[in-house]
């Protein structure tokens, strides 16, 4: 079958969600920080290391990369794996270094990306300067859009735990953007297109929806971390409905139990189901979705001639429903072999 495509996760990062679960996502933000204050380059480069082989062995041919910590693109590149890397802003100043945004040369199976962090983290005046890189050297942007109420209530000046946050980094919170939603923000300011992925979009409305819908820019839906973080249910079968491009992402191993598409997939279906999302559907976003939210559909996601040889063997489930989809999220845990390119990474024959 197609390689699977995780649209969104943070390689970076080790398993740190039962340190630093929190009741409120703003609490969880700030245990992050203060967590990662006791982390150093070589534990970054250790978690990454891990995650870049789990992502192999369960299937995953390409993956969207936040990279926070400066890592990742050092591993993933001879990896064998096919990567975006979206490179993170997070910044408020009005003074930024545009020239760090200057994406370098990469091989053929890693592309450079920006990632402002999301609304309330990367200024007005910086935003402006990220898309005007990428429209000028057609790089292509993630961003954290959407995710909780805080961060709705945050833009409508409204009391939000992310004040926290703001105090905690220095910033005033008269510095954070006044909009209704962020959607409708970052479509003023011309942010949203085919190459930017929106990511949680868990609190968007139907008027946001309608907004995505015509700029035609895809989103990436993270099942498991919403319900870890409890920011809510993103509105997937809405999304659908209304022909947007979606898919699946694991988010990292500090809001994700594990970053198994597999499992991913198993909980979104478990989520979905009842709204009439079905098995199909799931690994459906799981490949030619999330190819085309990250603008590589016409190189992967489906098997057929003149595409990418990024190809996985799984086991045949041992009991058969009928539903081969079905059958295949009951069962599969990890995979066979992983191939990506032509060039073998992973068979289970010769570990």
């Amino acid at each position: 079958m197609p390689g699977l495509v995780n649209v969104h996760t943070h390689l970076e990062l080790p398993p740190l969600l039962d340190i630093i679960k929190s009741k409120t996502f703003p609490d969880w933000v700030l245990n992050l920080i203060r967590t990662k204050k006791d982390l150093d380059t070589g534990d970054y480069r250790i978690a990454a290391r891990q995650n870049i082989k789990t992502l192999i062995r369960t299937g995953t041919t390409t993956v969207g990369e936040i990279c926070t910590h400066g890592v990742s693109p050092a591993l993933l590149k001879p990896s064998g794996l096919r990567a975006i890397i979206f490179h993170e802003v997070i910044s408020m100043s009005p003074s930024f270094n545009a020239r760090r945004l200057k994406p370098a040369a990469t091989p053929s199976l890693i592309h450079s990306g920006i990632s402002p962090h999301a609304p309330h983290t990367v200024s007005e005046e910086v935003l402006r300067i990220i898309r005007e890189i990428a429209c000028r050297r057609n790089v292509p942007l993630a961003m954290h859009v959407a995710e909780s109420k805080d961060e709705i209530r945050l833009l409508q000046g409204k009391k939000s735990g992310l004040e926290k946050l703001y105090r905690a980094a220095g910033w005033k919170t008269d510095w954070a953007p006044a909009a209704d939603s962020p959607f409708e923000y970052l479509h003023e300011l011309g942010l949203l297109n085919q190459n930017f992925l929106a990511v949680h979009a868990a609190q968007a409305t139907e008027r946001d929806i309608a907004i995505v819908k015509k700029t035609r820019t895809p989103v990436a839906h993270c099942s498991r971390s919403n319900a870890e973080l409890g920011v809510g249910r993103m509105p997937l079968k809405r999304f659908m409905d209304a022909g947007i491009t979606v898919g699946l992402g694991t988010d990292s191993l500090a809001s994700s139990p594990s970053l198994s598409m597999w499992d991913e997939m198993r909980y979104a279906l478990t989520v979905h189901r009842k709204d009439g999302v079905t098995a199909e559907d799931i690994i459906k976003l799981a490949t030619i979705g999330g190819a085309t939210a990250l603008g590589l559909d016409k190189e992967i996601g489906t098997l057929e001639p003149g595409k990418k040889a990024d190809i996985i063997a799984v086991p045949v489930p041992a009991r058969s429903t009928g539903d081969l989809y079905s059958d295949l999220l009951r069962e599969t845990k990890s995979c066979i072999m992983t191939m990506v390119n032509g060039k073998m990474l992973f068979n289970q024959s010769s570990k």
